[in-house]
């Protein structure tokens, strides 16, 4: 199914905006060992690194309905990628007080890039395609990451790491500047009905609190969210230790696993929209993700090589591919005026997910427990969230 005329733009704005903030941001990931070894520092800083900017983000986020709606959405969208150039031309000088002082810049840019995005594109998509633009409108980070881990080695080895830094932060500026010729049409004239102020951080969790289809969806959100980054952070390790795949074809499977993330997204958003069942399809989806992940669990080293690539493809698919669904319905739920502010909120619980996910994978692990129960852990927890999102059947479609 196509998008309406009047949600192309959105939607490539809210796409366009989330690939360069990943490009600034995870460069930093895949070139730490290059970096590491340039400033002579211990490769494993870039955890803590990663850590700060979501530390950052999250207070953002909650913040971020208030800043689009006085703002606007495409301004919004702009303080993004200033930010994210910002913090790409701090870290790039190498001095480590700048370095640590772009986690700020960082942080702003991923905790608004969603509730920007989103509000976007439900001011201006017509709600039967939300669950296409959403998923369209949150590729990407997805896109940025997987266009990262192609261009940024070579890159790096053509004009260093910081020159990479300083070139993506450019990018990022031009865009912004690019963006200013769609603001007065896209962004409302003056919407300053709300008021950033120190209410507005517990605004969106209260908007949680009191909403209870919001409620069922926040707490999908931080179980998938949970289980999507723990896969991210041991898929490979997980292929190389049990399935005896080398580095280079567990990085390959890695990649699949991505890619296949992010072809579901748009067919899942498509079938989403034509059918008008999208809280259905996510609950399916959630059902789906404990299904791959338990058979995940059963890997043994005797498994052909094309069966693992196969089953990490399949895992991908549906542990990747769930946040345009859930934040469609998010947006659903609380009304396109609470687009920002609602989406925000999910977004934080949702970090909340990224930080504790590969932790508790990671403290299963350090017990003494094989990955296998890992997975079998999470699998139990999808399987959860899917009947909690779970609509209550009917023969008419949902209503648009």
């Amino acid at each position: 199914m196509r998008l309406s005329r009047g949600a192309i733009s959105p939607v490539l704005i809210a796409t366009t905006v989330q690939l360069v903030v990943a490009l600034t941001m995870a460069s930093i990931q895949v070139a730490a060992p290059t970096i590491a070894h340039s400033l002579a520092l211990d490769v494993h800083w870039v955890g803590p690194f990663v850590a700060l900017c979501y530390a950052v983000a999250m207070p953002v986020s909650l913040l971020a309905g208030g800043i689009v709606l006085r703002q606007g959405a495409v301004r919004g969208g702009q303080i993004c990628l200033i930010a994210a150039g910002a913090g790409a031309l701090l870290f790039a000088t190498g001095w480590p007080p700048a370095m640590l002082l772009s986690a700020v810049g960082y942080g702003i840019a991923v905790g608004l890039s969603v509730p920007a995005g989103s509000q976007l594109i439900a001011r201006h998509a017509e709600s039967r395609e939300l669950p296409l633009a959403m998923s369209l409108g949150q590729s990407g980070m997805t896109l940025g990451r997987l266009v990262t881990g192609l261009a940024v080695p070579g890159l790096v080895l053509l004009a260093g790491w910081s020159g990479t830094l300083i070139a993506w932060a450019v990018i990022a500026a031009v865009l912004a500047l690019l963006l200013e010729r769609w603001r007065p049409q896209l962004d409302p004239r003056s919407p300053r009905f709300h008021k950033v102020a120190r209410r507005s951080l517990m605004e969106p969790l209260t908007m949680i609190r009191d909403n209870p289809q919001l409620r069922r969806l926040t707490f999908a959100a931080i179980v998938f969210a949970s289980a999507q980054l723990s896969l991210v952070v041991y898929l490979v390790a997980y292929m190389h230790d049990v399935a005896g795949l080398s580095l280079i074809v567990a990085g390959f499977g890695f990649a699949l696993a991505q890619s296949a993330g992010i072809a579901n997204r748009f067919l899942l958003g498509g079938l989403a929209t034509a059918s008008g069942r999208p809280r259905l399809l996510l609950s399916g989806l959630g059902f789906a993700m404990a299904a791959a992940l338990t058979g995940a669990a059963a890997l043994s080293p005797g498994w052909p090589t094309a069966l693992v690539l196969l089953g990490a493809a399949v895992l991908g698919s549906v542990a990747m591919s769930w946040n345009g669904l859930l934040f469609a319905e998010v947006i659903r739920a609380a009304g396109v005026r609470h687009a920002a502010t609602a989406t925000g909120a999910v977004s934080f619980v949702t970090f909340i997910g990224l930080a504790t996910g590969p932790a508790l994978f990671g403290g299963l692990l350090a017990v003494g427990l094989s990955y296998a129960h890992g997975f079998l852990a999470f699998a139990a927890a999808v399987a959860i969230a899917g009947a909690v999102v779970m609509p209550k059947l009917r023969l008419a479609p949902e209503a648009t």
